[in-house]
């Protein structure tokens, strides 16, 4: 079975000496969906960031499609940070342009031709929910519009893993439901998804056994303030 990432015992300690995870272990596998549910302060944004290597662990290991990220080379680093597609909590768009215009940017930046980025654009606007919104702006989305619209920035260029920084914050419950629903159809169509959020109702209602009694797939993972679980 293919695993996209593979977290062993994590621990990442401040420099001044705070330790915020501490013998995080868990699987998402690359046909997998999983959730990272905890409140504020207990590291599921550092978490990503480390997987995304824009910090490194004080111990412990991040395995992403096989290779220990912090042991890559900075030019094989990137190379594989360019396989997963972010979603940041803070929305991270160019809102004077249309929606078509954001993803156009972003693809025009990766230097991705004319006609592999329609390609891309096309299937980014169908699976984020977007299929005939190309023409707004950014700026006359709603909340959820604008989430939508990180999610398809984030699957431009196709990537193997999505990783969601509590995309659900300032939703109302059906909001955050409509959401889950595009973050399992990216799943459905073989992208691995790593969702946080710090409502655990969230994934509960969607089926999400917590990971002790997880299937091989579909879990939730929680942690607590200073000390994962």
């Amino acid at each position: 079975m293919r695993v996209a990432i593979q977290v062993s015992e994590l621990r990442y300690a401040t420099e001044d000496g705070v330790l915020v995870l501490d013998g995080v272990s868990f699987g998402l596998p690359g046909d997998g969906f999983v959730f990272v549910v905890g409140p504020p302060s207990s590291g599921k944004t550092l978490l990503l960031e480390l997987i995304l290597r824009e910090k490194f662990p004080s111990g412990g290991q991040i395995l992403v499609l096989g290779r220990n990220m912090a042991r890559l080379s900075p030019t094989r680093a990137r190379a594989l940070r360019r396989r997963i597609g972010y979603m940041p909590e803070e929305p991270v768009i160019l809102e004077g342009r249309t929606v078509r215009g954001n993803l156009e940017f972003k693809l025009r930046a990766l230097g991705i031709s004319s006609r592999e980025a329609r390609e891309h654009l096309a299937r980014a606007l169908e699976l984020a929910g977007l299929k005939g919104e190309e023409g707004r702006r950014a700026s006359s989305l709603g909340a959820l519009g604008q989430r939508r619209l990180l999610l398809a920035l984030a699957l431009c260029p196709e990537p193997a893993i999505l990783l969601a920084d509590d995309p659900f914050r300032g939703l109302e419950p059906g909001e955050q439901d409509e959401l889950v629903a595009l973050l399992q159809g990216v799943h459905e169509v073989g992208v691995a998804v790593l969702a946080t959020c710090r409502d655990g109702s969230i994934p509960a209602r969607h089926g999400f056994p917590p990971k002790d009694r997880a299937p091989l797939l579909k879990y939730t993972v929680h942690l607590q303030p200073e000390r994962a679980r």
